[in-house]
């Protein structure tokens, strides 16, 4: 998104709603974009925090001068100070999953979109990339991999020593290097319950990142793997 922004002679604000109810991790991500090749996204926007639309508007309006083209990473369910979601000034359809929670949140990116473009009169693009999102696991890091593998199999051992209501954790060891163990968490403890990206990682704006959430978060990504195609296609892994 951000390069096929950044290749068009025209200021433009686009506004990728990326997956993230009541937690940001995801929204988050995006700025390891960042690199030598690409400025990752300008701002982003998580349900940690709520949502000021004048200083929100303020930032844009400074960005929209200073560079060609600004992006905005916004998590779908982002609320403003009134605990409402964006997307419900859009959209009101209430459905909801067996826990209570908005089964379907969509349009945040477009009533931010549109907020913009109304408020400060330029040109806007709204992405929502839905359940692709959940799609690409050609993309998988090894560490994605290897850790499946590895709460998958503890998984299994606890189910072999005949555990029960329990579930298969990741537990973070150190940063650099890089290292876990697995463990088994009574499944009281988790379900149901949402780890908040910690306050300390977020800007002071409520608006970005700072260095604390790419110390946690890089790792995650490290060494690639080359998906094993048949016929033109990925091909994964399929249990008969």
């Amino acid at each position: 998104v951000i390069c096929d922004s950044s290749v068009y002679d025209l200021r433009s604000v686009t506004v990728a709603e990326i997956m993230g109810r009541h937690t940001g991790w995801l929204a988050a991500a995006s700025s390891l974009a960042a690199g030598p090749d690409c400025n990752g996204p300008d701002l982003i926007l998580l349900p940690e925090r709520p949502f000021d639309e004048d200083a929100f508007l303020a930032r844009v309006a400074e960005l929209e001068k200073e560079r060609h083209n600004v992006i905005i990473a916004a998590s779908e369910g982002v609320k403003n100070k009134d605990g409402v979601f964006l997307c419900d000034l859009v959209s009101t359809a209430g459905q909801l999953d067996a826990f209570g929670h908005k089964a379907i949140l969509s349009g945040t990116s477009r009533y931010l979109a549109d907020l913009i473009r109304v408020r400060l009169g330029c040109k806007t693009r709204a992405i929502e990339f839905s359940t692709l999102q959940r799609c690409a696991s050609h993309l998988a890091s090894r560490t994605d991999v290897t850790e499946a593998y590895q709460v998958g199999g503890a998984a299994v051992e606890a189910a072999v020593r005949g555990e029960t209501a329990k579930m298969s954790a990741i537990k973070r060891l150190s940063d650099q290097p890089y290292r876990i163990e697995t463990e088994m968490v009574d499944v009281t403890q988790v379900a149901n319950f949402e780890k908040k990206v910690p306050d300390e990682w977020i800007t002071a704006d409520g608006m970005h990142v700072n260095a604390n959430f790419e110390r946690y978060a890089r790792p995650l990504i490290q060494a690639e793997l080359t998906p094993i195609y048949i016929n033109g296609v990925p091909r994964h892994i399929h249990l008969d």
